[in-house]
């Protein structure tokens, strides 16, 4: 009976642990987004930790452009193979980014 019960709850302590992991803000970020971790990005990017390629900023692997476009709208896989916001006059960069010289938005 005890094993029972310790495999319960350790089933549960995963799952919980699981679920904290997909947790998101209310206020998650976009593509191109600031953020410090995980949870400040959507469901379906990541916090950029490498420095010097868009460090900081929700993002997504990516091999093409083409792949980026599709999930994100206006957006350009960099050599990083990270997806990146595009910018230009029409299509500002969120808050806390500017356009770089390359049409993407950096923070």
């Amino acid at each position: 009976m005890s094993r029972w019960l310790l495999l319960s709850l350790s089933v549960l302590i995963l799952g919980t642990v699981g679920h904290l992991r997909t947790v998101r803000s209310p206020n998650a970020q976009s593509l191109g987004g600031v953020c410090t971790t995980d949870r400040d990005c959507q469901l379906d990017l990541e916090c950029v930790a490498e420095h010097g390629a868009i460090e900081g900023q929700c993002s997504a692997s990516c091999n093409s452009s083409e792949s980026c476009e599709d999930r994100y709208g206006a957006s350009m896989c960099i050599s990083a193979d990270l997806c990146a916001r595009s910018c230009d006059a029409s299509n500002p960069c969120p808050e806390g980014t500017e356009c770089n010289a390359y049409g993407w938005c950096e923070r």
